[in-house]
């Protein structure tokens, strides 16, 4: 089985929540943590022995390739992606708003990072605005993969209202620019409905599948990950459903049990083998153009 986590976060400069005081927060944080049987992280300020522990991962688990869209500053990108070629990807994260924002991703492009990645809700100006466009022309140009999260940000106590919340607002901007690869993480992370009229709108819109998906829990309707791989599939087709982690800190390292849930998932809803490659290696391969 062939493996690329897309959705991997590189814990440099990572700080452990200190205690939570608000008691509904705290238990909520808990919890997860219960479910899920996580250990809580630990700080590791080293980053050469972050990078190694990661590329053990890799050898672990047998992954191919790990994309990390977070590194504490794409020069840090920059440089884990040297440690281990073989085996890191790398995208640039800085907000597309500020003045040089088009030229610093151009020359992250072109110092070795394969993509972009945005956390829209963090992102005061809509992402639809045209004082935007020279960051959209320069991800056109190179035909990158743009991962932007939008939906509710963070644990309990997150952001749940913004102006990009909401990933139609990415709708005029990804029919204009046909050659970007849009990648709305999470499946949309609560808005089911709008992710799915973008996908279908717009073909260059892929979506993936990382993290725990506990916003499941707080939707109007009952919502579970075998639901969420049939609309899909029945909507775009495999074609554009890309899987990830969102793993990151230590020791939790790459989180196996998001993969074998959804592994269950495919093979519950009836996804074909072949269905199952595409999710987990070759639609990303294509996307990173790793393959023809």
């Amino acid at each position: 089985m062939k493996l690329i986590d897309s959705h991997v976060h590189f814990p440099y400069m990572f700080k452990i929540k200190k205690d939570i005081e608000e008691p509904w927060l705290r238990h909520e944080n808990e919890k997860w943590f219960k479910a899920w049987r996580f250990e809580k992280p630990i700080e590791i300020s080293n980053f050469d022995e972050i990078a190694e522990l990661w590329y053990q991962e890799t050898l672990k688990y047998d992954i191919e390739k790990v994309v990390f869209v977070t590194s504490g500053g794409n020069e840090n990108m920059i440089n884990l992606v040297k440690k281990h070629p073989d085996k890191f990807i790398g995208y640039a994260h800085h907000d597309p708003s500020t003045k040089d924002a088009a030229e610093i991703l151009e020359k992250s492009v072109e110092k070795g990072l394969k993509g972009y990645k945005i956390l829209g809700p963090t992102v005061d100006t809509p992402l639809n605005d045209k004082s935007l466009y020279p960051v959209w022309e320069v991800a056109n140009h190179f035909e990158l993969p743009v991962l932007i999260h939008f939906g509710i940000m963070g644990a309990a106590g997150g952001i749940a209202y913004h102006v990009n919340i909401n990933p139609l607002i990415i709708h005029d901007v990804a029919k204009k620019f046909r050659k970007i690869k849009f990648i709305v993480p999470h499946f949309g992370c609560g808005y089911v409905f709008e992710t799915l009229n973008l996908c279908w709108a717009c073909p260059n819109v892929y979506i993936d599948t990382s993290g725990s998906n506990q916003w499941m829990r707080w939707m109007p309707y009952e919502v579970n990950l075998e639901a969420l791989f049939r609309k899909y599939r029945e909507t775009i087709g495999p074609e554009r459903i890309i899987f990830g982690t969102d793993s990151s800190w230590f020791p939790r390292g790459f989180c196996k049990a998001y993969l074998d849930e959804q592994i269950r998932a495919m093979v519950h809803v009836g996804y074909s083998d072949e269905e199952i490659d595409m999710v987990l290696y070759k639609n990303a391969a294509q996307v990173l153009e790793l393959v023809p």
